[in-house]
């Protein structure tokens, strides 16, 4: 692979630049097809105060031009100082990720980047930890390089950022999402606005259902929560399950379909319409 370079986001002497990141960190494709998303985790150092920078992401999102959610890659095992690519799985796999984002299990996770590669070979992006860390998120040494800066040509090695949904030791955060042209193509405009955390959102997975369906904020996938209540996310829409309320208008989820289905009473016939049907269903131990 031939070496080369795109603009990113960093650190050097206190204020943030631009940055030769190494082209070859972006991800390649490979199956299933789509936006790929490369994520590498920081590595400490024997005597740090913290022993180990590698955890568990449980997803990748990716929206597209309207922030629509256009699909999703499964979670793994990020280890310390290893880099793994996700592909999200896209009906239409060179629909561009404009937005990207990724949650994290209870197993807390320093990310040094996030490099994103678009199937149609338009411009990707590169989000660094640094980001994280100077939009007031919890971060560390991430001990990685990730290219060199374009004026002085110092290596870049980046801090990395937690992410964890459980919050262990102060970590604030267990969910972000970027625009990706505004770390990549845009950076330019990036930095010299001082742009760089006006284009991540920060977020907490495990809140009050009504309040995280209801954010204007929030994002991804539509969701059901322990507490028995169905979230429509495109619609910001709160419908109870029959289980839980049984009233007119509640949800019923057959697993095996893949489908929400809305009950309703009709010239007093109760009748089951299909609400949403889905391709993918993840189960999240958070919400068991």
């Amino acid at each position: 692979m031939s070496v080369g370079f795109i603009d990113a986001v960093g650190l050097l002497s206190g204020g943030l630049g631009i940055v030769d990141f190494f082209k070859g960190l972006l991800p390649e494709d490979q199956a299933p097809q789509g936006t790929t998303v490369n994520i590498k985790v920081g590595i400490s150092r024997i005597g740090d105060d913290v022993n180990n920078l590698g955890g568990k992401i449980s997803a990748v999102y990716g929206f597209n031009t309207f922030n629509e959610f256009i699909g999703q890659a499964d979670g793994q095992k990020v280890a310390e100082g290893d880099s793994v690519t996700f592909t999200i799985d896209q009906s239409s796999p060179g629909e561009q990720a404009s937005f990207v984002g990724i949650s994290n299990a209870a197993d807390a996770t320093c990310i040094s980047w996030i490099a994103v590669g678009q199937r149609d070979n338009t411009p990707g992006g590169a989000w660094t930890g640094d980001i994280g860390a100077e939009c007031l998120q919890r971060w560390h040494v991430g001990n990685q390089k990730a290219g060199k800066f374009k004026d002085s040509n110092v290596d870049y090695i980046p801090r990395c950022t937690w992410v964890d949904s459980d919050y262990t030791d102060g970590t604030v955060s267990a969910a972000l999402k970027f625009r990706t042209s505004a770390y990549g193509e845009n950076v330019q405009d990036t930095v010299g606005n001082n742009d760089h955390c006006a284009f991540t959102i920060f977020g907490k997975d495990d809140g009050p259902i009504a309040e995280l369906c209801y954010s204007n904020t929030s994002w991804g996938p539509d969701f059901i929560g322990a507490d028995g209540y169905f979230c429509d996310m495109s619609k910001k829409e709160l419908m109870p399950l029959c289980s839980t309320e049984d009233v007119n208008g509640c949800i019923e989820y057959d697993a095996t379909e893949k489908t929400i289905l809305k009950r309703s009473t009709i010239a007093r016939r109760e009748v089951k319409s299909v609400h949403k049907s889905y391709e993918t269903i993840t189960h999240n131990s958070n919400f068991s």
